[in-house]
């Protein structure tokens, strides 16, 4: 009795201990199941950060399913109030996913695991809103556009479904230190707000016509990446000493101090033949430099694409010049709605170094209304060759990566 009782009180360290050694997730509830105290004393959520599943929207109104890359083994994870044909996901970062309820513009942020949710500042108190008149049925929004300042009309369904492209945030929801940006409107714009914020606050560049594609956390600072392939550096303590004054903070006489863009010229001056119809992606290393990764796309019929290259840029710390990599040697990245991330697969059988993992994310194409296929794969930057994944399936809603 007493060899039993020594195993049950086995020192939550010494479990977790364990657990970094466990790749799947049927392992890892089977260790939960050992005993009471072992459930105690272990999450809900595995802690298995070089394990990045790929969340497929299920079939019923309320349900989730996770994938674990290369062993096809399926997880139902079930949301309460989730609705697959009524939210539009729009980011994924620390465990949390972030989408838009279409039918009344929130926009909330949902942990799959824990089945717990968190309300951002909803849709209607972007930067572009004017008035919003919810009883006005078919013309509830009063919008301006920020580049040429011309009024216009429109309405709510349209509005939810289009004005999000992408949302980021800087850390789990219980930091002191926790922020939110968003890219919105089809001209790439950025805006940002903090936990229990009213409204979302435009981040202003110096350059009106800027189309942001992607934005990261990063060291203390929120790097943006345009179409163009600039990159953008903004101080995020300087906007969150401004988010925190009353009455609404004003970002653009903050110009100078928030941040711009960055001393070295972009990739696209070097190839001259990069479009705003590629996807570009930014991401922070462990090293303290950052990649960047543009996505070329085979346009088909029924405005279907597929990916057919990607081109890799390092930006080295304190370095003024991009120079191209053809290998990301031991790591990972994972770029789509999630926030782009790079990742160390070690020993894991999940994921593999030297591989780029990607999800669809045009806005545009996946916001009808109606199924559709989306480009999802693995590709190996060693021989280049690309494994699709689930190519045939259409989705409502779509997938997306999920590092728990």
């Amino acid at each position: 009795m007493a060899e039993i009782d020594r195993w049950s009180n086995l020192h939550p360290d010494l479990l977790y201990q364990i657990t970094e050694h466990l790749y799947s997730y049927d392992d890892y509830i089977r260790l939960r199941l050992v005993c009471k105290e072992w459930n105690s004393k272990l999450s809900s959520i595995p802690n298995h950060k070089r394990n990045p599943w790929l969340l497929l929207p299920g079939t019923t109104h309320d349900s989730y399913l996770s994938h674990i890359l290369e062993k096809e083994q399926i997880y139902h994870v079930m949301i309460p109030d989730f609705d697959i044909n009524d939210n539009l996901i729009r980011g994924s970062c620390h465990g949390w996913l972030i989408t838009v309820v279409i039918s009344e513009g929130a926009i909330r942020m949902l942990n799959p695991f824990t089945k717990t949710h968190i309300d951002l500042p909803p849709v209607s108190t972007f930067p572009d809103v004017v008035r919003y008149h919810p009883d006005r049925h078919g013309d509830e929004y009063v919008l301006v556009d920020l580049y040429d300042d011309v009024i216009y009309n429109l309405d709510a369904i349209s509005f939810h479904k289009y004005e999000i492209q992408k949302i980021v945030i800087s850390s789990p929801p219980d930091n002191d230190d926790f922020m939110a940006v968003a890219i919105y409107k089809e001209c790439g714009k950025l805006a940002v707000c903090k936990l229990n914020d009213k409204r979302w606050t435009h981040i202003p560049t110096e350059q009106m016509s800027t189309f942001f594609q992607d934005v990261i956390f990063f060291q203390d600072k929120i790097y943006a990446l345009d179409d163009d392939t600039s990159l953008y550096e903004f101080d995020k303590k300087v906007i969150m000493d401004e988010l925190g004054k009353k009455p609404r903070p004003q970002l653009v006489p903050l110009l100078t101090s928030i941040g711009g863009m960055c001393e070295a010229p972009p990739p696209a001056k070097l190839t001259m033949y990069y479009t705003c119809s590629m996807n570009k992606y930014v991401i922070g290393c462990v090293d303290g430099s950052l990649l960047m990764i543009v996505k070329h796309n085979d346009w088909a019929m029924e405005m279907l694409h597929v990916c057919n290259k990607f081109d890799v840029f390092k930006l080295n710390k304190n370095s003024k010049e991009w120079s191209r990599m053809h290998s990301l040697e031991d790591y990972a990245v994972m770029i789509g709605y999630n926030s782009s991330v790079q990742m160390f697969p070690g020993k894991s059988p999940y994921c593999k170094g030297n591989h780029i993992y990607y999800t669809d994310n045009q806005v545009v194409l996946y916001t009808l209304g109606k199924p559709s296929l989306q480009d999802m794969g693995i590709l190996n930057l060693e021989d280049t060759n690309t494994n699709e994944i689930l190519p045939n399936v259409e989705w409502v809603c779509p997938p997306t990566w999920l590092l728990p």
